[in-house]
C-alpha cells in the first residue's frame, strides 16, 4: 500500500485530511500544505478507491466523499441530458398551455344540437371534399395577421356550408364530407432564426388560436350537419420549430400532432360521433372517393407543375401498392388544377403583396388568397368521381 503514498505522507495524514474537509479538492490542498511531492486530485481518488478500509482510521468518511463525488459527476451528466431533452420538447409546453386554455374557454356545453339542412337531402348521393392548408396563423405581413386569419377562417367555413346546402337544395344527398387539413396551419416563430420578427404571436399562442379557429369555424359547423365527416390531418413544414419536414415520423413529431390530437379529443368529448380523424404518423395519407384513391400531402419539395405532381403521385402509388387517381397538396400558396382535377394545389389564406416586404413578395410571387373544394359522385363508367369544384376566394376579407 505504501507505493501509493507520495513522499512525506502517511495513511493517517491522508485520512485526517479527508475526514476534516468537505470535498476531495480541499483535502488535496491540506495535503499539499504539508510539503513534499505535490498531491493531485486524481491520485487521491485512486488512493481512496484502492486502499484497504482497515488501514484507515475512519474509512467511512473517505468512501462517502468518493461516492458523493461520483454522484456529482453523474448528476452533472443527467443535468445536461435533461437540458437537451427540455430543449427538444419545448414546443410541447405550448401545446399543454393551449389545451388548458381550450378547456377553460369551452366550458360546459349542452347536448349536441345537429343542424338541419335547408334542402331535403334526397337524390343522387355525393361526397364533398374540402381542402384547408397554409393558414399559417400568426404570420405577420401587409394585410395579414392573426385577426385577419380568424376572419378568413370564418368566411371560408360560411362559404363551404353555403356550397353544401346549395348542392342539397338542387337534388343531391350529401352522404359524406372529407376535410383535408394539408399542413402549415401555424406560422411558427422559431422556424428560422429571425422568424419571430414576422409573427404577431408566439408558437404556443398560434397553436391555441389555430385550434380554436378550426373548431369554431370549420369542424363544429360541419359536424353539426350530422353528416359523416372524415378529417385527414397532414403535417406541413411550418408546423414545427425547424426547417423543412422532419425526416422521421414527421406527422407524429411535429407540433401539428399535438394540435390535431387535441382537436380529435375535443370533437369526441363534445359528442360528435359522426366525426372520424385520420392523423398519419408519416407525411401523407390516402383517401377513397367511390373507389378512386386520393393522395393527401403537404407538398413541400414538389413543384406545382403537372409533370412534377404526376411523377410524385406515381412514386406514392408504388409505395402503397395501389393505384392513386388524385393528388392534393398545399405549400405553393396558389390554387392550381391539372387534368380535370386529378392534380390540385390548394391555396393559402394570404397572398403576396406589392413592395417586397416579406418572403412571398420578395421572391416575386403573386397569388390570390383562396381554398379549394370539390364534389364527388359514384360512377358506373370510366369517368372521374370528381364532377364539380369550387374556389373560395378570401382576399376581400381584411381588418
Amino acid at each position: 500500500m505504501t507505493k501509493l503514498l507520495p513522499p512525506l505522507r502517511s495513511q493517517e495524514q491522508v485520512a485526517e485530511a479527508v475526514n476534516t474537509t468537505k470535498t476531495l479538492s480541499n483535502a488535496v490542498k491540506v495535503l499539499n500544505r504539508m510539503g513534499g511531492e505535490p498531491v493531485t486530485l486524481q491520485w487521491l481518488r485512486a488512493f481512496l478507491t484502492r486502499v484497504d478500509s482497515s488501514e484507515l482510521p475512519d474509512p467511512s468518511r473517505a468512501k462517502e466523499i468518493v461516492r458523493s463525488r461520483n454522484f456529482q459527476t453523474e448528476n452533472s451528466r443527467l443535468r445536461k441530458d435533461v437540458k437537451a431533452l427540455s430543449e427538444a420538447l419545448a414546443g410541447r409546453d405550448g401545446f399543454l398551455d393551449a389545451l388548458t386554455r381550450i378547456a377553460d374557454e369551452i366550458g360546459e356545453r349542452p347536448p349536441v344540437d345537429f343542424r338541419k339542412f335547408m334542402g331535403g337531402q334526397v337524390g343522387t348521393p355525393i361526397t364533398v371534399e374540402v381542402l384547408l392548408s397554409d393558414l399559417q396563423i400568426g404570420k405577420l405581413s401587409p394585410g395579414y395577421n392573426t385577426n385577419v386569419a380568424r376572419k378568413r377562417l370564418f368566411e371560408f367555413g360560411r362559404a363551404v356550408l353555403f356550397q353544401i346546402e346549395q348542392k342539397a337544395t338542387v337534388g343531391y344527398r350529401v352522404e359524406r364530407i372529407v376535410l383535408g387539413l394539408l399542413g402549415d396551419i401555424i406560422e411558427s416563430d422559431m422556424k428560422h432564426s429571425n422568424s419571430g420578427r414576422a409573427t404577431d404571436s408566439s408558437t404556443s399562442e398560434q397553436l391555441f388560436d389555430a385550434q380554436q379557429g378550426l373548431f369554431e369555424f370549420i369542424i363544429e359547423p360541419l359536424a353539426r350537419l350530422g353528416i359523416p365527416l372524415d378529417v385527414i390531418a397532414i403535417t406541413g413544414n411550418h408546423d414545427w420549430d425547424g426547417h423543412g419536414i422532419n425526416m422521421f415520423e414527421p406527422g407524429k413529431n411535429h407540433l401539428s400532432w399535438c394540435m390535431y390530437r387535441s382537436l380529435e379529443m375535443l370533437t369526441n368529448r363534445v359528442g360528435y360521433s359522426n366525426v372520424t380523424w385520420t392523423i398519419p404518423e408519416g407525411s401523407y395519407g390516402i383517401v377513397d372517393f367511390y373507389g378512386q384513391k386520393a393522395l393527401y400531402e403537404h407538398g413541400v419539395g414538389v413543384a406545382a407543375t403537372e409533370l412534377a405532381m404526376k411523377s410524385h403521385k406515381i412514386k406514392r402509388s408504388e409505395q402503397e401498392k395501389q393505384h392513386v387517381t388524385y393528388f392534393r397538396m398545399g405549400d405553393k400558396h396558389t390554387v392550381t388544377s391539372f387534368n380535370a382535377g386529378q392534380l390540385v394545389v390548394n391555396g393559402a389564406f394570404f397572398g403576396a403583396t406589392a413592395g417586397g416586404t416579406e418572403y412571398s413578395g420578395i421572391v416575386g410571387y403573386s397569388s390570390v388568397p383562396a381554398q379549394w373544394m370539390g364534389f364527388h359522385v359514384a360512377r358506373k363508367d370510366n369517368r372521374l368521381s370528381l364532377y364539380d369544384s369550387f374556389v373560395v376566394q378570401l382576399d376581400h376579407i381584411g381588418e
